[in-house]
């Protein structure tokens, strides 16, 4: 099995930040370099936050993929997504239940990234063809 397809899930203390132990690993099927990163934060309950992100984007795309990218695809799935703007490819933030039964939290998993994967298809294309009005974006911005 290829070690690149494998996530490790590690708790985060909610104090000082620190990862600090290893809760369990999973079998992605896709799209791994499209996570940012991943961890455990016990609140009230186990939640896991999952950031994604994109490949490296200009900046018309940056400016497209926050005016196009559909959160409400996530609805039923996460409880909520958080902003992760700020860095220099977009990001979502995704938190969500820890479910105990392994299969199904991989199965969730894969299939956050799968959603994300889609999405980010589906509007790239919308992106190229208004890429000046994109553009135009990124320089007002500046």
């Amino acid at each position: 099995m290829d070690n690149y397809n494998v996530l490790v899930l590690m708790q985060r203390d909610s104090e000082s930040k620190i990862l600090t132990e290893t809760i369990d690993s999973f079998t992605l099927r896709e799209s791994m370099e499209l996570i940012d990163n991943v961890y455990l934060s016990e609140e009230e309950n186990a939640f896991i936050y999952l950031t994604l992100t994109t490949q490296d984007v200009e900046d018309y795309e940056y400016y497209g993929i926050y005016d196009l990218y559909n959160e409400e695809i996530f609805e039923g799935l996460v409880e909520e997504v958080l902003d992760g703007s700020g860095e220099f490819n977009p990001r979502w933030v995704f938190k969500f239940k820890y479910l105990d039964n392994r299969i199904d939290m991989e199965d969730k998993f894969n299939q956050l990234i799968k959603l994300h994967t889609e999405e980010l298809q589906r509007i790239m294309p919308i992106i190229e063809d208004n890429k000046e009005k994109y553009k135009n974006e990124a320089e007002n911005e500046d």
